[in-house]
């Protein structure tokens, strides 16, 4: 499977917020990186998540029981529930990638959250995990059995050739490129492009281009020292008050609250 050269997915609420979050980045086969972490208070069930373009597949793991859920990406801030239980292991795709097992769809898990049966991508999944000691150990059990049905795939229909050019030149541009670009090269109608791309993705290649331009933006906004209309010019937005707009759109508070957010952090772990 093709990589592209998009930033990891970010959820910026999941690293600030949980106890103990862990992340190892393995962009194999579509998959960006594992990530885990424990939740001691029980009001924490439950973060905000924010427009990934991303896949999430989170195994929620218990004394003796392992609850399994899909999710696709939101399209604004959104709650994002994480099972009952305190150990929790994930798995995030790259943005416009990952192998839905036969009995789902994306329009099931596009802003949403579904739970499942984690075995369907693998024989007693669930159990190897719940019974690895490490994260390493549970990140080759799921990628070995992913693995798998990847290898299994016959080759790419034309259609899916479309959708994962669509999905590279739009990751590779940061979210900027136009749809009179797309048709140029691809030579098919805009119609048609979106068409294709939603019955893939459960959202039009506009969004799936804001999500991308956001994803970058939450990237730069740590950085010290760079002005505002700077980084509204390097992440591909209009103008300052745009950035700002969208920013706060998808990650429900201000860029500045956002930022004052990243600098507590900072100061809690020196």
């Amino acid at each position: 499977m093709e990589q592209t050269d998009i930033i990891n997915p970010f959820q910026p609420y999941m690293t600030l917020e949980m106890d103990g979050y862990n992340q190892i980045d393995r962009p194999d086969y579509g998959i960006s990186h594992f990530y885990e972490f424990t939740i001691h208070d029980k009001k924490k069930h439950c973060i905000k998540a924010v427009p990934d373009a991303s896949i999430d597949l989170l195994f929620n793991i218990g004394t003796n029981k392992v609850s399994t859920y899909i999710s696709g990406t939101v399209f604004g801030v959104k709650k994002w529930e994480l099972g009952t239980q305190d150990d929790c292991f994930g798995v995030r795709f790259q943005p416009g990638h990952g192998l839905l097992p036969k009995e789902l769809t994306m329009e099931m898990i596009v802003n949403d959250d579904v739970e499942i049966d984690g075995d369907i991508f693998g024989q007693n999944l669930t159990e190897k995990i719940a019974l690895a000691k490490t994260m390493d150990e549970r990140m080759e059990i799921f990628k070995d059995a992913y693995e798998n049905m990847v290898l299994e795939r016959n080759s790419l229909s034309d259609k899916e050739k479309i959708n994962q050019y669509l999905v590279n030149r739009i990751s590779r541009t940061k979210g900027m490129i136009t749809m009179g670009q797309l048709e140029d090269e691809t030579n098919y109608s805009a119609c048609y492009l979106r068409r294709i791309f939603k019955s893939y993705h459960g959202i039009s290649p506009k969004q799936f281009a804001q999500y991308i331009r956001f994803q970058n933006l939450l990237m730069q906004a740590d950085k010290k020292d760079v002005r505002y209309e700077q980084v509204a010019l390097e992440c591909g937005y209009y103008d300052e008050p745009h950035m700002m707009k969208e920013f706060k759109k998808y990650a429900g508070i201000t860029l500045e609250q956002y930022r004052r957010m990243i600098i507590k952090q900072e100061k809690l772990l020196q």
